[in-house]
């Protein structure tokens, strides 16, 4: 395991003794548990597991909450949870930025990965272990598309080794990154590190990952509520953040039990042959160390480091994404994890 990750057990137990600790902000008998709707920015998966154990260990009802997941794009999440169709959402830090730009009041309340998980990934005997390797003669670089994680964590990996974007082959290849690297189409694809990757080794194939986490401190991915539910009920929003982080806590401490506990919110993978959940176990696994880093041993999960906010705000704006500049302190807060 990377050496920024601190050891899973000892910050379990420390998580599980102070999620043990907190207040109890349980609903007073005869209220009726207020109903909220989480989007989420892709189908059912196991990278949701905390919120699923959190439902299912009762950790939003204590907090008075009955929580509905809905599934839909990122780009459709910012602007429900903006509008207030929906209470919470799972956005990017760069999103938030953008979203806030255009007026959309959205703020990040919890940190859900602390490492930017977009990856570029490519076989082995490709040789492509660099940034400065996307240049090569005949090496072509595969994104779903120009938007979302994989457009931006390109550009940012770009930007960092000071690469300008003229000087790589991308091609559009949609969702099928797996395919397209192991079918020769195109030598790397852009990916989740917990994901793809992994797809490609179970296949057997040898494979060298390029992080873009390893490169540029990207604000990754965290859970978004809009400014008026913040202000209108601030209490709500602590009670989601906490019961949620109390899940990822869980998770943290038993991920058997966990992806257990998943497959009841995954119809498809819980009829799903072994040989698909084990993937997806795997999937699991490998998500674990993203929601940590080095800084959540004194800050806890969830927390949001300016920096990165800071430094993925120069990026936007040097890359012309951001035309104007956006208030760092009003686009993500730490205060609903104390």
């Amino acid at each position: 395991m990377n050496t920024r990750f601190v050891s899973l057990l000892a910050l379990a137990a420390l998580l599980l003794a102070a999620c043990s600790a907190a207040p109890s902000t349980a609903p007073t008998a005869g209220v009726a548990p207020r109903a909220v709707t989480m989007a989420m920015p892709f189908i059912p998966n196991v990278q949701f597991a905390h919120f699923y154990v959190a439902d299912a260990k009762g950790y939003y009802a204590a907090e008075g909450l009955t929580v509905a997941f809905d599934y839909n794009y990122e780009t459709d999440v910012v602007q429900r949870v903006a509008q207030g169709t929906v209470q919470f959402g799972l956005a990017s830090g760069d999103s938030v930025l953008l979203a806030r730009a255009q007026g959309l009041p959205v703020v990040t309340v919890m940190t859900n990965s602390q490492r930017f998980p977009t990856v570029f990934f490519g076989k082995a005997e490709a040789g492509v272990t660099s940034p400065q390797d996307f240049t090569r003669e005949g090496v072509t670089v595969g994104i779903p598309g120009r938007f979302g994680a994989s457009w931006i964590g390109l550009l940012a990996l770009l930007y960092a080794a000071g690469i300008p974007r003229e000087a790589v082959n991308v091609q559009e290849i949609g969702f099928t990154q797996v395919a397209a690297v192991s079918e020769g189409k195109v030598t790397v694809a852009a990916g989740y590190g917990n994901n793809e990757p992994i797809q490609l080794e179970r296949q057997g194939v040898a494979v060298n990952v390029i992080h873009v986490a390893d490169f540029f401190p990207l604000a990754s991915d965290g859970l978004i509520a809009s400014e008026r539910l913040i202000d209108a009920d601030p209490a709500l929003v602590r009670g989601f953040v906490r019961a949620t982080l109390r899940g990822m806590a869980d998770v943290i401490a038993d991920p058997d039990a966990a992806f257990t506990v998943a497959l009841d919110y995954i119809p498809e993978l819980k009829s799903a042959d072994p040989a698909t959940q084990q993937l997806q176990r795997a999937v699991l696994q490998a998500t674990l160390p993203y929601w940590q880093s080095d800084k959540t041993t004194t800050e806890g999960l969830g927390f949001s480091d300016e920096e990165n906010w800071r430094e993925t705000h120069q990026f936007l704006r040097d890359s012309g994404l951001l035309q104007n500049d956006v208030d760092l302190k009003a686009s993500f807060t730490n205060r609903f994890l104390r």
